[in-house]
């Protein structure tokens, strides 16, 4: 490496570089208030409160299950009982737990479970408190609750950290105990990928799309058409039938997709720079868990890494041993996370520089064989 790349490396790392993998929180809330929960608040009651992640509010969708906001920075879906909130770049997440937690006082309802996690930070020197290291995310948390479960999974330069609390009563009636069989919905999957096929990231950049018009926020027609174009040919809305979307385009690039049906939430979100290209796919939907459906989201990609997560309400970790054509599996790893909860992880590189999205039709007949299900479980 010359000097001048050398100085271009430092300049990029400093100035121009974007944290795509996202801080993720999950919070679930003893069922002891009105019916509707925390879906009683509105855009207003989070927009305060994401204030202290850094990130706002630009759509919102709903269904008689939940409420899913897309973020400047991801995603926010409120059941009556649960909240999954996940920020990219360099957000505060850990700062909403308290607000988060009196609102749920509020409507007399309680911390019963607690989860935080991510992959690690491909931009770690970015980051600020209290994100700016794992050592420092858990002891935030410890000094708000005390014991939190910790784990870190998977190689080295990919791995997966976690962060768990659980609440329990003074009754022992009313202790916290796993469930033998979690229902649907319980369980989140997460996909993340890094290292983009160059084809990828120009589709998911506006100002690589010929017509576009430069400088909106999003929210004209134009953008969101657009939005809507990007989801038709990434792939992403044949893998997603039946699937309410809220798509949104950023200027000048990236991608953000909510998605709801019955109980189940989807969303992907990308970082598309070439430098530092970054997806996600992440839902509670089981169906998802299929092995030709993650090859499918993987290979809709292209990238050169790819983490496979599942966070489950069970203390025995349910992922499949995934097999994906053109990757080698680097790493497969498990941990127990208290008495409720665990997560398993594993980690593949490409076997090549771009692997074929051609693929992609081999899930097809399985999406329209999911889309004329007439009956989804419920969730809440």
């Amino acid at each position: 490496m010359t000097q001048m790349d050398l100085q271009s490396e430092t300049a990029l790392c400093a100035e121009d570089v974007f944290e795509g993998p996202e801080k993720k929180l999950e919070v679930y809330f003893t069922r002891s208030g009105p019916t509707d929960g925390l879906r009683q608040y509105g855009s207003d009651a989070w927009g305060e409160m994401l204030a202290a992640a850094s990130c706002t509010i630009v759509s919102k969708r709903s269904n008689v299950h939940f409420d899913a906001y897309l973020l400047s920075e991801s995603s926010l879906f409120v059941f009556p009982y649960r909240v999954v909130l996940k920020t990219c770049g360099t957000t505060t997440l850990l700062l909403v737990v308290h607000q988060l937690l009196r609102m749920g006082m509020d409507i007399g309802a309680e911390l019963e479970l607690l989860q935080y996690g991510h992959l690690r930070y491909k931009f770690p020197e970015q980051q600020v408190y209290p994100h700016a290291s794992f050592d420092q995310e858990h002891a935030y948390l410890v000094k708000m609750f005390g014991e939190v479960s910790h784990c870190s999974l998977g190689p080295p330069d990919c791995h997966w950290v976690m962060l768990s609390v659980e609440r329990r009563r003074t009754s022992p009636r009313s202790l916290i105990s796993p469930p033998a069989s979690p229902k649907a919905g319980d369980d989140i999957l997460e996909i993340a990928m890094e290292g983009l096929a160059q084809r990828v990231c120009a589709l998911f950049s506006k100002s690589c799309t010929a017509g576009a018009t430069m400088g909106g926020d999003g929210s004209s027609p134009e953008d969101r058409a657009l939005a809507i174009q990007i989801t038709r040919e990434s792939g992403l809305k044949a893998l997603l039938p039946g699937v309410d979307v809220d798509d949104w385009a950023f200027d000048p690039c990236g991608y953000s997709m909510n998605g709801l049906r019955a109980g189940f939430y989807y969303t992907v979100h990308v970082t598309p720079e070439e430098a530092f290209s970054y997806a996600s796919f992440e839902t509670n939907d089981p169906a998802y868990r299929d092995p030709a459906y993650v090859a499918a989201i993987v290979r809709a990609f292209a990238p050169k890494l790819a983490v496979v997560s599942l966070t489950t309400r069970s203390i025995s970790c349910e992922l499949p041993a995934y097999a994906l054509d053109g990757f080698e599996r680097a790493g497969i790893d498990f941990h127990r996370l208290g008495s409720a909860s665990s997560v398993c992880c594993a980690s593949f590189t490409a076997a090549s520089v771009e692997i074929s999205a051609l693929a992609i039709s081999t899930i097809f007949p399985k999406c329209a064989a999911l889309e004329k299900c007439s009956k989804l479980a419920p969730v809440s």
